[in-house]
């Protein structure tokens, strides 16, 4: 046993260095930049979210500075720590279960990015483990930083008593429940200071709804299609098993529940994968075959993972879904529009404007009223006189600064560069999707009547003719012509 679990530790330490050196490799994505810049800005609270994410990142950027592995630092190393507890609720199959947790595409690929996730499925896993262990002052903490990473954390406390209602009549749930309140304390006075503004944006969030059933299929790919067939089997008899076992089953199915009747994201559920994963290996335990299907769940698994790493770091295929549309181009973008020499940049989406900021070193602002809210609308900032202004690339369809008293240029392409010739490499950008192209445009105010006109700015360094193509910090790179992802206007 003591072999096995020195095995266990250098497979999460060799697993975990790997992260790490992956998480350098690859953009950030488009809410990680976004992320990064709610850190810059230190606060009890944000707009779409409580300032768990913010501060693990600001504690990461500290250690490896305004770099990809310092956002991403702290998600990696409590990705281990969310495996690692796992492990310590099971005394059997624990290397199934490790495997089954490793390959999951939740923790895996989603375990690498710095998102309110990470550290709410590393916080439900502590709660999980502090109440199978009646650390009930562990399960309070475990509870109020879960409340402090995502609103989802509120639901922590009453799905593990859910489990345990007899303990109520003890001190220990209560305690528990004091703390919890206590830690998340500061993020409520925020809300409160805010006229709710947080809590009634995840409300409206809410109400929006969405497609259960398509909530329900992304559960199938977020856990893989056999492992997720294991799962089913696991809270068919979850109720039966002992005291852990009925715990997970009363924090992962009634939360999926929850999730698929809202119609919410995909990764609303993600503490319940953890859960019922953790509860499908102590069930195992009792029945072999529950054994079998979970440890050909995370061979599946480890394969379809390291195929997508693999189309990650070297693309080998053209894929529909490829992990790459959300982990590129920002560099591309930044640079590019940095080129430009002007200090002030607006953008009609926080995406562009975050990752502008991260890799161009420009502090883009998204401009007011344009798109759904974001944190840069409570960020007061004065409207440009002129600038650069960048939006979703659609041909030369009308601005909304256009009905403002704005002109423009003509626009120039702006498109991912790579440093190789292998064509699949060459970034794509598929068409129809939002979030898939942006337009940059130069953008001033006419002169009044009479007056002279300012200059107007010009473009940086490399080629800026209509229409032309050029890479990062205006140099000419590989552009996939056919999907152009972002085109800055040439002032005329």
């Amino acid at each position: 046993m003591r072999r096995n679990t020195l095995l266990l530790l250098l497979v999460l330490l060799v697993v975990t260095a790997g992260r790490l050196w992956l998480s350098g490799q690859v953009e950030l994505s488009e809410d990680e930049a976004y992320y990064w810049v709610w850190s810059l800005h230190p606060a009890l609270g944000y707009l779409d979210h409580p300032p768990g994410i913010a501060a693990l990142i600001w504690l990461g950027t500290l250690v490896f500075g305004d770099t990809e592995v310092g956002v991403r630092l702290l998600s990696v190393l409590l990705g281990t720590v969310t495996v690692g507890l796992g492990l310590s609720l099971v005394d059997r199959h624990r290397s199934t279960l490790a495997l089954a947790l490793l390959s999951m595409p939740l923790l895996s690929l989603g375990g690498l990015l710095a998102t309110p996730d990470v550290p709410l499925v590393a916080c439900w896993a502590l709660g999980l483990w502090a109440a199978a262990t009646e650390r009930w002052w562990l399960l309070g903490l475990a509870a109020g930083l879960a409340m402090l990473s995502k609103y989802t954390g509120l639901l922590l406390l009453p799905l593990v008593l859910a489990a345990r209602p007899a303990d109520l009549k003890t001190r220990g749930p209560w305690l528990a429940a004091a703390l919890a309140l206590l830690l998340y304390l500061p993020n409520a006075l925020w809300n409160l200071a805010h006229d709710g503004l947080s809590w009634r944006f995840q409300l409206d969030h809410v109400a929006e709804g969405g497609s259960g059933l398509e909530l329900l299929l992304a559960q199938v790919g977020l856990a893989g299609p056999l492992l997720f067939v294991g799962l089913v089997l696991g809270w068919t008899v979850g109720l039966k098993g002992d005291r852990v076992a009925r715990l997970c089953w009363t924090t992962s199915l009634p939360l999926l529940l929850l999730a698929v009747l809202s119609g919410g994201e995909a990764n609303w559920a993600a503490p319940a994968l953890f859960s019922a994963t953790v509860g499908l290996a102590r069930s195992a335990a009792t029945r072999p075959r529950f054994a079998r299907v979970m440890a050909a769940g995370a061979g599946v698994n480890l394969l379809l993972s390291g195929a997508l790493l693999l189309q990650l770091l070297h693309p080998i295929a053209d894929l529909p879904i490829d992990p790459r549309d959300r982990l590129s181009g920002g560099r591309t973008l930044g640079q590019s529009v940095a080129a430009w020499g002007e200090a002030s940049v607006w953008t009609a989406r926080y995406q562009e404007a975050a990752l502008i900021h991260f890799y161009g070193g420009v502090e883009a602002r998204a401009w007011p009223g344009l798109g759904r809210p974001d944190q840069y609308d409570l960020w007061e900032s004065p409207l440009p006189e002129r600038g650069l202004f960048v939006r979703v690339w659609r041909a030369n369809a009308r601005l909304a600064l256009d009905d403002l008293g704005y002109e423009r240029g003509a626009p120039n392409i702006v498109s991912a560069a790579v440093s190789t010739t292998d064509p699949p490499a060459t970034a794509r950008w598929p068409a129809g999707r939002s979030t898939s192209s942006g337009h940059p445009g130069e953008c001033h105010r006419p002169p009044p009547a009479g007056g002279v006109s300012a200059p107007r700015p010009r473009p940086g360094p490399g080629p800026a003719a209509p229409g032309l193509a050029f890479g990062g910090a205006g140099r000419p790179g590989a552009v996939d012509r056919a999907h152009p992802r972002r085109c800055v206007d040439r002032p005329e």
